[in-house]
């Protein structure tokens, strides 16, 4: 197991904090009954909206007009399909032509053109307008009130959470802007709105583009706003509540950093670099930043982590950090990848939900790219490794399906590890391919090319083929619309100046060839075609040089022998990540050793790391130490050789990760407090016990806590229960006592457990509780309450509810389930109940824990009996020597 490196949620993915998928094999992606879907057709595009809405915040509602403004594109079409669910329709009208609001007024829509009752239909969910055939424009106005069950949240303070704030916010993607104005709700639809917004007065309001009302009509609570740039309907927002306002600037455009009153420090603190990265993301892309202000919000209880609504991005309140927190987290990421939206997704927009990883690919992407700036070459690789990892951890654990996908039941359905980590890791393959120079000119051109319109996957294809001649189809074809990844065992041989490597792909071979059966999400992968990038450290005279040799892998097996000047110091595999997918490398020890030590980049070092874990001998054991200690060394490396050590489960790796428990940086404590959790040991929990209890980076914290329970020793609960209840950012040190209780296996802990799933607990330290119960009992009192919580407000603690019925494996959970279904909206959680129901029924993911246990059990037994064989060749060994002395 890898430690998370991404602790924020971000748009759709989901929180990070339940992410981690765990399973003997993955399940088919399509689901029984799932359509293969279509876009939708468009007889009429939308050219302009303009919205005037008062919120009704005691009865959660609204009540409005919408004026829209359609454009006839098919000539024989008789009437206009609106989506808008749950309204309660009050008149529709309409008029000739499409007149656009000069200034801001009283009543969208009321302007001089001559309007007529109109001629509709509405079933609750789609308004159908009829438009006369010789009308090339039409304007359509519709009064309306609404209660929505989904895009327009109202947050308030109850006696459980009196400290909530009064707010009102949207959250429109990925079709739910259709709950609050009509709209032809899909990402193929941009238009340029305004909003007229009445809102209790003292409370500022956000949304799109421009605010041209004046301070006498901000004061009374009536804000309007104009863009003059087409987006979607998705990325429409409307923010209400009071907050205390920074600004700043980047390139003459004017930012605005919305935070609650009294965090103004930690608002300073977050959002510090958002100028910089304007500059630097501008720059990059050739194109400057798209749009004439920007602003970022934080709000409470959002059900994303952030969401980048058209110049005006919502974030939530985990976003900010406090002087503790930065000592280790960074909410960079997070900011980069919402900012970068504004060109991905927002300027140029996926014409699909299909090929959303023009969005959220692209958005992950420039995480890396913005950290490769500020934080240098080591980092960029390090996030691309994890991010890596996370991709492999879903399709090993829940399945594996193409990025472009068309077989889902909503939309949200495919914002997951594939869309987001795989969609940015294939960027940075091209960027490989391409080098930067023609990359970044290609996607200028992409960007350029379709400024404030709609992609597909091709249209990328097209504009880096342009720039730089080369044919990509196969490329795309492989890494893109194909599901899988290679699975690539490496060998490395050396026999005095020769090496000899053989490459072998292990997964599964195609079914299915043809280009028909591309998008297939279940189709079996087939053999991958990459360049196998080896780096030779040859040592000479004058010190040490890389050799680089490069050979075409294509095929299910390849042996290529090298010849060399002389024997390698050590062999580096995919150096710069050229191979989307699991590398095994098996090399000789020495060679591994000296390219921890030795190997040019921190990610080469890195790689020896895990190769050398199966190594339990003492010069490893020295290597590892050594390069841990070694305070110097870029911190990923020290931390990927304290989970070597942990690997290792010997005595002499305990004592080395004793000795590291007070190393200075943060992330290299975290990396031994999670190794220490392997070692079944008192000392293991005592030094454990002291990270949990004092250290000052809450992260280091919560991972000593797991850890604690990962120890099996009951002199860990105590101080896990000293820890429990411990304020902390985001509740990681409540999240790491759950586990590490969850962790423990002692029943004890059940009541603690169960006390902490109750409405009230912050909802993150809820989901940790709710996700941990699963491993400590089975009985029908748990599964009553795992029932009970599926009908929560918050969509991230339902799919946690429904993933741990589905631990549980009770087949007798399946009727609740099934109930909320039924009843829930959210498409994510819909998936996921769909996935347990598919499963339950056996005996779940508790079974599968049982199995791992035993299969633990089994591996720390070998390693204590390795132990003791080592000491008694030790004793024999010197016996011996005192014998032949004598």
């Amino acid at each position: 197991m890898s430690l998370e490196y991404r602790l924020h949620s971000r748009c759709a993915c989901g929180s990070v904090l339940s992410s981690s998928e765990l399973g003997l094999a993955s399940r088919p992606f399509t689901l029984t009954g799932t359509k293969r879907v279509y876009e939708r057709s468009r007889p009429f595009t939308i050219r302009h909206i303009a919205l005037d809405l008062a919120l009704d915040v005691a009865e959660r509602g609204v009540r409005g007009t919408a004026r829209v403004e359609a454009v006839r594109v098919d000539p024989a079409a008789r009437e206009i399909a609106l989506d808008a669910v749950g309204f309660e329709i009050e008149a529709v009208e309409i008029g000739a032509g499409a007149a656009r609001a000069g200034k801001p007024r009283r009543g969208a829509g009321k302007g001089g053109e001559a309007r007529r009752p109109a001629e509709h239909t509405y079933d609750g969910e789609t308004l159908r307008v009829a438009v006369p055939l010789d009308e090339a424009e039409a304007s359509i106005l519709v009064r309306y009130r609404a209660t929505p069950r989904r895009g327009l949240y109202f947050l308030e303070p109850d006696e459980h959470v009196p400290d909530r704030p009064r707010q009102v916010w949207t959250q429109c993607q990925d079709e739910d802007a259709r709950h609050i104005f009509p709209c032809i709700d899909k990402p193929h639809v941009k238009q340029t709105t305004e909003l007229r917004a009445e809102v209790p007065a003292g409370w500022y309001c956000l949304s799109n583009g421009e605010l041209t009302s004046d301070a006498r009509s901000q004061k009374a609570g009536v804000y309007h706003y104009r863009l003059d740039e087409p987006h979607p309907s998705y990325l429409f927002t409307l923010v209400a509540g009071e907050f205390a306002r920074l600004d700043d600037e980047a390139l003459d455009v004017p930012l605005a950093y919305f935070v609650p009153k009294g965090r103004e420090e930690d608002g300073r603190r977050t959002f510090a670099r958002t100028p910089d990265m304007i500059r630097h993301f501008s720059e990059k892309l050739g194109v400057k930043y798209p749009y004439r202000r920007y602003a970022q919000v934080v709000v409470s209880d959002f059900i994303f982590g952030g969401m980048e609504n058209t110049t005006a991005t919502t974030m939530y309140e985990h976003i900010l950090l406090d002087e503790r927190a930065a000592l280790d987290i960074s909410s960079d990421d997070l900011i980069a990848h919402e900012l970068a939206h504004q060109w991905f997704g927002d300027l140029v927009t996926c014409r699909d939900w299909s090929h959303g990883w023009l969005n959220e690919g692209f958005a992950t992407f420039m995480e890396h790219v913005y950290r490769e700036h500020h934080l240098g070459a080591d980092e960029y690789d390090h996030g691309l490794k994890a991010d890596l990892d996370a991709y492999l951890s879903e399709a090993r654990g829940r399945y594996r399906r193409p990025i472009v996908c068309q077989d889902y039941e909503a939309p949200l359905d495919i914002f997951d590890r594939h869309l987001y980590e795989k969609g940015g890791l294939v960027l940075h393959l091209l960027r490989r391919e391409l080098g930067d120079a023609l990359f970044w000119r290609g996607v200028s051109m992409y960007l350029t090319r379709h400024a404030r319109g709609v992609v597909e996957t091709r249209d990328l294809a097209r504009a880096l083929e342009d720039v730089s001649g080369r044919s990509l189809e196969r490329f795309f074809e492989q890494w893109v619309f194909r599901a899988g990844h290679p699975e690539l065992d490496v060998k490395i041989e050396i026999e005095g100046d020769q090496c000899t490597v053989t490459a072998r792909q292990t997964q599964p071979a195609a079914q299915h060839h043809g280009r028909e059966h591309a998008s297939q999400p279940d189709a079996s992968t087939p053999y991958f075609a990459f360049d196998l990038v080896l780096d030779f450290g040859l040592a000479d005279g004058k010190g040490a040089t890389v050799r680089r040799e490069v050979r075409r892998v294509d095929q299910q097996a390849h042996t290529f022998v090298i010849p060399l000047p002389r024997r390698p110091r050590f062999v580096v595999v995919d150096p710069e990540l050229r191979i989307l997918g699991e590398v095994k490398v098996d090399a000789p020890g020495d060679l591994l050793r000296a390219q921890l030590a030795h190997a040019p980049t921190a990610r080469g070092r890195m790689l020896a790391a895990k190769p050398l874990s199966r190594r339990d001998d003492p010069p490893t054991t020295r290597a590892l130490g050594q390069a841990l200690a070694d305070a110097n060394e870029f911190w990923g490396v020290r931390a990927a050789a304290a989970t070597a050590l942990g690997a290792l489960q010997s005595s002499a790796a305990l004592a080395l990760l004793e000795g590291s428990a007070g190393v200075e940086h943060p992330k290299v404590r975290r990396a031994v407090a999670h190794a220490l959790g392997g070692f079944r040991s008192p000392k293991a929990v005592e030094a454990l016990a002291k990270l949990a209890l004092r250290d000052p980076s809450y992260l280091v914290q919560a991972e000593a806590a797991r850890a604690l329970g990962a120890t099996r020793q009951s002199a860990a609960f105590e101080t896990l229960l000293d820890v429990l209840d411990r304020p902390s950012w985001g509740e990681v040190v409540r999240c790491g006592a759950i586990d590490g209780l969850a962790n423990l296996r002692d029943e004890r802990a059940v009541p603690h457990l169960t006390a902490r799933t109750r409405y009230g607990v912050p909802t993150r330290g809820r989901r940790a509780a709710i996700l941990a119960l699963p491993k400590l009992s089975s009985d029908r009192r748990t599964r009553e309450l795992l029932e009970e919580l599926l009908d929560q407000p918050d969509p991230y603690l339902r799919v946690d509810v429904a993933r741990a019925l589905g631990d549980l494996g009770d087949g007798r959970a399946r009727g609740a389930l099934q109930r909320q279904l039924d009843r829930d909206l959210d498409g994510r959680v819909r998936r996921r109940i769909r996935e347990v129901l598919r499963d339950l029924g056996g005996a779940g993911k508790r079974e599968m824990e049982r199995l791992r246990d035993e299969l633990e059990a089994l591996r720390r037994d070998n390693a204590e009996i390795r132990a003791r064989l080592g000491k008694l060749e030790a004793t024999a060994g010197h016996k011996g020597k005192k014998a032949d002395a004598r």
